[in-house]
């Protein structure tokens, strides 16, 4: 099993990995002339895919590493490898930092930067918790993953986590909020109960939900609004 200290590690990489997304990001902000948004728009166009890929390979690599860490220090039998997942699609967030852009013809084009700083970092991460998940349902000693939180974590993620059973399925998406900075660990424990089936339906429908409001579809993004709205009100009483 991963202790909570092996968890935190992967946290505190991932953390790392996000500081300086943010670092260079901002740092290229300041270069950019925001009396020209037109400009501006397309620089941030061309620089955050490659801001987000560069990191997100770093945190791949460093999840596979892991991973591979934990498994051997599980005793866990058989041979494996992990895989570092793909980068997200450059095409995915050039629409993401187009939206967001939309700031810089208005009177206060630091918003944009405000929105890049939350968007960049979940692009960069993603595929860090997608290299674990990957592998909890490719390697075959595997039980499938499970969510963990640090202390502090929103009570929502504390929820899901404190439920302990595993996903197994390619459907079952992981959703991370980014002050969260919950992670997906795999588990080799054969008698894991799994998560209920109707979690990866709502799993899948939701991640579908944020793709479409990623191209730009208005409808979609009122819909995740509603929803993060619903789920607010439904984790106060327990906040």
């Amino acid at each position: 099993m991963v202790s909570a200290a092996d968890a935190q590690q992967l946290r505190s990489a991932q953390q790392g990995i996000g500081r300086l997304v943010r670092r260079d990001l901002s740092a290229f902000w300041a270069t950019l002339d925001l009396n020209r948004p037109e400009a501006a728009r397309d620089a941030l166009v061309s620089f955050v895919p490659e801001l987000t890929s560069t990191y997100g390979e770093s945190a791949a690599s460093v999840a596979a590493d892991w991973y591979d860490e934990q498994r051997a220090a599980a005793g866990v039998r058989g041979r494996y490898r992990a895989q570092p997942a793909a980068v997200a699609e450059a095409t995915r967030v050039q629409r993401r930092v187009r939206f967001g852009a939309q700031h810089l013809f208005t009177l206060d084009p630091s918003q944009t930067l405000t929105f890049l700083l939350s968007a960049a970092p979940t692009y960069a991460l993603a595929p860090g918790r997608d290299t674990i998940r990957n592998d909890s349902l490719r390697d075959p000693r595997s039980a499938g993953w499970k969510r963990v939180t640090r202390p502090g974590a929103c009570a929502f993620c504390q929820m899901l986590a404190g439920r302990g059973g595993v996903y197994k399925e390619e459907t079952a998406h992981f959703a991370s909020h980014d002050d969260c900075n919950c992670a997906a660990v795999p588990s080799w424990d054969p008698n894991a109960e799994e998560v209920d089936v109707d979690q990866y339906v709502a799993s899948a429908r939701m991640e579908g939900l944020r793709q479409a409001a990623a191209r730009g579809n208005e409808d979609a993004q009122h819909q995740l609004d509603e929803h993060r709205a619903g789920i607010r009100a439904f984790m106060q009483p327990y906040e």
